[in-house]
């Protein structure tokens, strides 16, 4: 889609958002150990980062990996039951 002129992001680029993504990462593994909030802007930062590594054909550093996945996890654990446990 339209942000890309036509060339992928630099070695340099893609390395940076690699390095930023790990840290934000490590933060939020962070607020769950010590359960604090994640925030909302937290996780769509980590999607965004993951979707644009996978536009680029990037693998995802392991620890995105593990935090998405493990949100993913709790989402679909913590939502399923809500609406039929309401009121019980």
């Amino acid at each position: 889609m339209g942000n890309r002129d036509g060339a992928g992001a630099s070695n340099a680029q893609i390395a940076e958002v690699q390095r930023l993504a790990t840290a934000l990462a490590a933060r939020v593994r962070y607020a769950q150990l010590v359960q604090r909030p994640v925030y909302e802007e937290q996780i769509n930062a980590l999607v965004g980062a993951a979707r644009l590594l996978d536009e680029e054909k990037v693998p995802w550093p392991p620890m995105v990996e593990e935090v998405l996945m493990e949100l993913a996890k709790s989402l679909d654990g913590s939502e399923a039951p809500d609406p039929a446990g309401e009121g019980a």
